[in-house]
């Protein structure tokens, strides 16, 4: 095994002007230490006297971050599927695929739109992203695109399929576009994703609702409340969970 997950914990969170600064402690002191957030392999370090400290800018109050003890040569390799249980996933991020399908008759200058409401709510009314459809006017679907110039049905790359990079970039012709939410609170929420068109004409909505539930956010501020020498009582404070009654 060239991981461990034993002897290793984090020993406290800070919010920052950008993300968090998080501190942990190993007693894996000849391993390299890995930073986990939301799932993704972030950051790594040797520890120092069994401390290392990671400064986290694109993590916030509700990513889920673990910490993985690794051998040297390993360093780069992650391991969060294997090391973690299956129900220790990512953070509350919403991740909304837009399929682009030559079918649909969408044109360089069209947009797509998705909106959500807040936990609890009934119907989607904060835009949270917009972008176009097709970036800078590049991108079309279909077979036989800018033949000779490397775009015969350029959008095909990433579309499921075959053919794909066979000289330039060709293939399917369908293709999709992201947008992966940052991080949410527990809750359910409404969400709805739809096209404007060039002549400001928006499509019907398509729409779902997402439960973000998996998992708690920890406790913060854990600070020395009192410290009483004649009984060496220490006295901590902590602000629970907003999760955990």
């Amino acid at each position: 095994m060239s991981y461990y997950t034993g002897d290793i914990h984090i020993s406290r969170v800070d919010e920052a002007d950008l993300g968090l600064t998080v501190t942990g402690q190993t007693g894996h002191v000849d391993k390299v230490v890995q930073c986990y957030v939301s799932g993704e392999l972030t950051a790594w370090q040797r520890p120092d006297g069994g401390i290392v400290r990671f400064a986290l800018p694109q993590a916030g109050p509700h990513d889920l971050i673990m910490l993985l003890a690794v051998d040297p040569e390993d360093v780069r390799v992650d391991h969060w599927a294997d090391a973690f249980e299956a129900g220790t996933v990512h953070g509350n991020r919403f991740h909304v695929r837009f399929r682009r399908d030559p079918l649909d008759g969408w044109q360089p200058g069209d947009r797509w739109r998705v909106r959500r409401g807040d936990a609890g709510d009934l119907s989607p009314t904060i835009l949270v992203h917009e972008a176009e459809v097709f970036p800078g006017g590049r991108g079309q679907v279909g077979w036989g695109v800018a033949w000779g110039y490397g775009c015969w049905g350029y959008s095909a790359s990433n579309a499921p399929g075959w053919g794909t990079y066979w000289g330039y970039t060709w293939g399917f012709g369908i293709d999709y576009l992201d947008w992966v939410s940052p991080p949410m609170p527990r809750g359910t929420y409404p969400l709805a994703s739809t096209v404007v068109d060039r002549n400001g004409n928006e499509s019907a909505a398509s729409e779902t609702t997402v439960v973000a539930d998996t998992y708690a956010r920890p406790a913060s501020n854990l600070a020395v409340g009192s410290y009483t020498k004649q009984t060496d009582t220490l006295v901590l404070s902590v602000t629970p969970s907003e999760d955990i009654d």
